[in-house]
């Protein structure tokens, strides 16, 4: 091979020629005629330093020593949850309060306030303001841990002012002791909830989305009857692809105006006289 070589098209076409040469620099020219220097990077892998293992170390982020604080915890923190648009409350792990009081920022100064035991908590409460909450995102909320739940459901209780709530994608599988008064909005789409047995008091409910979760069967609706439920969206459910669905939600709910997005049809008073199909698969 050459000491050097030429790659690319005639330059007429308007798409230039690359020379290059053993130097490892190369020169461009356009349609202008002008010569640009290049300069090829030779691909080098170093085997000492491209396999990750324990010999690999990386430098963490300043903002990592934040990953477990709630927003009250800060120091001279001055927003209340209920001016928040979609508020982090998960509980950080237990091993977070060995260092709560000690954890500096990248100045040196401390990261959380200094209140403990009873004032920690009362002023937490405080800046929650969940009393006074009107609408309330608490959605992807990644709750994996039995405490991180159970402090979950301490807020979702404190909501007795919240008119429209969102609750989606947050592992849920039973609510049933909380209250929520004043709730006209409720989004639970993509949880576990396995019954509507599981679902918090809703004596003045318009609109409930159950899309995504584990719902079999029917046991439990007439509840909502006394509700002044509009819509109900019960799609990707196990019960929504049962025999005569529809018909059987709307005998449970008479007031019921709309079904998965569908407004009430005439069919859906008529009942499908045929049985269940077989779910048995049959090889041959």
């Amino acid at each position: 091979m050459s000491e050097s070589s030429s790659i690319g098209t005639n330059s007429s076409s308007g798409l230039g020629t690359i020379q290059s040469s053993q130097s490892g620099s190369s020169d461009y020219s356009d349609i202008s005629g002008t010569t640009v220097p290049l300069i090829l990077v030779t691909s080098h892998r170093d085997d000492s330093t491209s396999k990750l293992g324990s010999q690999a170390s990386f430098k963490q982020l300043p903002a990592n020593r934040y990953c477990y604080t709630s927003w009250h915890e800060v120091k001279n923190a001055e927003v209340k949850g209920d001016q928040l648009n979609c508020p982090r409350i998960r509980e950080g792990p237990r091993e977070k309060e060995r260092t709560f009081y000690s954890l500096r920022d990248e100045d040196g100064n401390l990261v959380h306030h200094d209140r403990r035991g009873k004032k920690r908590m009362d002023y937490r409460n405080k800046m929650e303001n969940w009393e006074n909450a009107v609408s309330v995102n608490l959605s992807f909320q990644d709750l994996g841990d039995a405490y991180q739940r159970e402090n979950f459901v301490r807020v979702l209780k404190r909501l007795i002012r919240t008119e429209e709530l969102q609750l989606m994608d947050n592992s849920l599988t039973d609510v049933h002791t909380v209250s929520l008064p004043r709730c006209k909005y409720l989004n639970l789409s993509r949880n576990f909830i396995p019954s509507f047995k599981k679902l918090p008091r809703l004596p003045v409910v318009e609109h409930l989305y159950l899309e995504q979760n584990n719902i079999s069967s029917l046991d439990g609706l007439d509840v909502l009857r006394r509700a002044p439920l509009q819509s109900l969206h019960l799609r990707s459910n196990p019960v929504s692809f049962s025999v005569n669905y529809r018909q059987r939600v709307f005998q449970i709910l008479p007031s019921l105006k709309s079904l998965d997005g569908v407004k009430r049809l005439p069919s859906d008073s008529v009942f499908d006289s045929e049985e269940e199909p077989s779910r048995m698969c049959v090889i041959c």
